[in-house]
Order: C-alpha cells, then structure tokens, then sequence
C-alpha cells in the first residue's frame, strides 16, 4: 500500500503516480512527466525532496533498464550556498566535487539542484532545466538502451521512457 504524504507537491505527485486507492504505481511517460511538473510549478508549492528517476522498458523484449546515475534529486534546505551545492553534488555523483570534469559540473547542477526552504522562484526554474534538459538526456539514455539491451530498429517501436517520481 502506498501511503498518501502531507504536503501539497507530494498530494500532486500521490494523485498522478498511484492508482486503485494506493495498491499500485503509475510510471508517467515523457510527457506525463511535463504535465506533472507543470502541475507541481503552477501549486506554487515545494517539497522537502524530489526525485525523478528515468528508466526505458521494452515490451517486445520483456525487458527494462533504470537510469539511477542519471535521476533528477532535488532537495529543499534551510539553508543553501555554493559550498553545500557542491558537496551535494559531489555526494550524488559519488566523486569529489574538485574531480569533477565540466560536463559533469553542468549536468550535476541542472540533476541535482539544491533550492532553500519554500524558494519557488529557485523550485521552478530548476524544475523547467530539468524538463528542457531531457531534450539532451533521452537520445543519450536511447543509445546507452540500444546498446545495453542489444536493442534492433525493429524494437524501439515497442518501447519506451518512463520515471518513478517520489518526493517527501
């Protein structure tokens, strides 16, 4: 049983991503994943975290491959400053901040994102990165697909991007 949390954005997340009074879990697709977000902008609400984990499932195949190195985590703190964003970072990645390269710099911002307590400017303008950025991230995470899962043109029309969403 899922359990309905308090809170606005996590009430939002509750009625898009579960279904039969809590027994089950729905995985929202690209665009239900924008809809959503959408949803949680327009509440002018924050929440103590948010994740958004990618993964491709593949019906034809019966098979699926999750994106954890590449989830959206956001957290909201009482306090926020470059320090802490980059010791967080660091702690997703699981490598010193001072070792990353820049595109992991860039990629590390935009997928996890700290925002203060109750920031919403901060909330949704990370929230909408993270939607525009899936331009970039999907083809790449098709190809990882294609390539883990040995994955032939005859098979892609069977298959297709979902995320787990959870929040706090």
């Amino acid at each position: 049983m899922i359990v309905k949390k308090d809170g606005i954005v996590n009430e939002i997340i509750y009625e898009n991503t579960v279904y039969h009074n809590g027994e089950y879990r729905i995985y929202p697709t690209i665009s239900e994943l924008k809809n959503l977000v959408q949803e949680i902008i327009r509440s002018k609400a924050t929440a103590e975290y948010i994740r958004f984990t990618p993964f491709y499932i593949n019906a034809k195949l019966s098979q699926q491959i999750e994106f954890d190195g590449y989830m959206f985590y956001m957290e909201c703190r009482a306090q926020v400053d470059s320090k802490s964003l980059e010791n967080h970072i660091g702690l997703c990645l699981d490598k010193d901040y001072i070792d990353l390269n820049d595109e992991e710099v860039r990629q590390g911002k935009i997928l996890f994102p700290l925002c203060k307590n109750n920031d919403l400017e901060t909330y949704k303008k990370s929230l909408e990165t993270y939607i525009e950025f899936l331009d970039e991230l999907i083809p790449k995470l098709m190809e990882i697909s294609k390539s883990e899962m040995n994955l032939k043109d005859n098979d892609l029309a069977f298959g297709h991007f979902c995320f787990e969403v959870q929040s706090e």
